[in-house]
């Protein structure tokens, strides 16, 4: 029967196999030993070894509390009676080892502190031990097995039990983390991102200016902001409510980011203003891109239900200088704004030359 066993741990997996060498379990006759464990010893005073337990866990404060809070003393009974049933049964087979490892991760899930845990466990082994019958063999054979059979399963049972707890510890530290770096990815986010167009807000957006503005100059390379404001937005709020005011302005937006290239930034400045970001950009390709955006903008009606609606936008463009702070450039941006609303808005004005005089571009 038990000669059999070496061929039953081929199919097992390697890890299995190598604690059960490690604890000296491989042997044919611990097989054996595990059904005299509950023969000779659980099976017959079952009541008594769980009773004598669960006295002793109770007793400790912590543990007591821990049962109080989650299963209650009644089940955790019919908890040690089972396991005490299940000691050192089949433990050879993988269901054994999986059960084992549930049991781990229980204990770490209702809070019992690992430290407590491997002590009550120690203080089963010693209570098995005590319940040893006497009268199994002479002193130096059946007994002295007996004892060494119970040190090993429960060994067994508790590296596997502290392996899983260990690990589910550690992935609830992870979920944690993840959680924690998920809670900071949202509050920045909030931080940063304007509620109603999903585009950075104005703080951020004079942040992202003073970064490239600082890189530029450093570098030596052209910098361009743009100043997109729509055009007679008030009117939009006035005659079709705020709501649809809002809409207008998220599929600006999303038009404005869809005429931009790829490395562009735009943020909602504030109301409907809006600032683009154009790295490494001159002039004239800035006001190319400011066309791209116009055009993109007033392109197609805005559908409201049953209303249709006209959006444009007025745009001024300016280049940063070498000595320009982010407030410097967004005024002449500015400028150049007002220009192409006084000219009759949906169009493009850019400022350039020593005085930043507004021109045609």
């Amino acid at each position: 029967m038990y000669s059999s066993i070496s061929g039953c741990f081929r199919a097992f997996d390697n890890s299995i196999v190598e604690r059960l060498a490690l604890l000296g379990l491989d042997d044919p006759d611990a097989c054996r030993m595990s059904e005299e464990l509950q023969e000779q010893l659980i099976r017959p005073r079952i009541d008594e070894i769980t009773g004598r337990y669960f006295d002793l866990l109770v007793s400790i404060e912590e543990f007591n509390s821990i049962v109080a809070m989650h299963s209650g003393p009644e089940a955790l009974k019919v908890t040690l009676k089972s396991y005490l049933l299940s000691l050192g049964v089949s433990f050879q087979h993988p269901e054994y080892f999986d059960e084992r490892v549930r049991i781990g991760r229980v204990h770490q899930r209702i809070g019992v502190p690992l430290p407590l845990y491997q002590c009550t466990f120690q203080k089963l082994q010693s209570l098995l031990i005590e319940f040893v019958p006497r009268g199994i063999g002479d002193i130096g054979s059946a007994r002295v097995e007996m004892i060494n059979f119970i040190l090993r399963i429960t060994a067994l049972d508790m590296s596997l039990a502290s392996e899983s707890y260990c690990n589910a510890r550690i992935v609830g530290l992870q979920d944690s983390l993840d959680s924690q770096r998920g809670e900071s990815e949202r509050l920045r986010k909030l931080a940063t991102t304007d509620w109603l167009t999903d585009l950075h807000n104005h703080s951020h957006t004079r942040k992202c200016l003073g970064d490239a503005l600082d890189h530029a100059q450093a570098e030596g390379l052209p910098l361009c902001v743009v100043m997109a404001d729509l055009d007679h937005f008030k009117k939009i709020n006035d005659s079709h409510s705020h709501l649809v005011g809002d809409r207008v302005l998220r599929i600006a937006a999303a038009r404005m980011l869809s005429g931009a290239r790829t490395n562009d930034h735009v943020g909602r400045y504030g109301g409907e203003e809006f600032l683009l970001i154009l790295q490494n950009t001159a002039l004239g390709e800035a006001g190319e891109v400011a066309e791209r955006v116009r055009t993109r903008v007033n392109n197609d009606l805005v559908q409201c239900g049953d209303t249709s609606i006209t959006v444009t936008v007025s745009l001024g463009v300016a280049q940063a200088r070498d000595d320009d702070t982010v407030d410097d450039v967004i005024a002449r941006a500015d400028a150049a704004l007002y220009v192409a609303k006084a000219e009759g808005r949906d169009c493009i004005r850019s400022s350039a030359g020593p005085a930043g005089i507004p021109r045609l571009q």
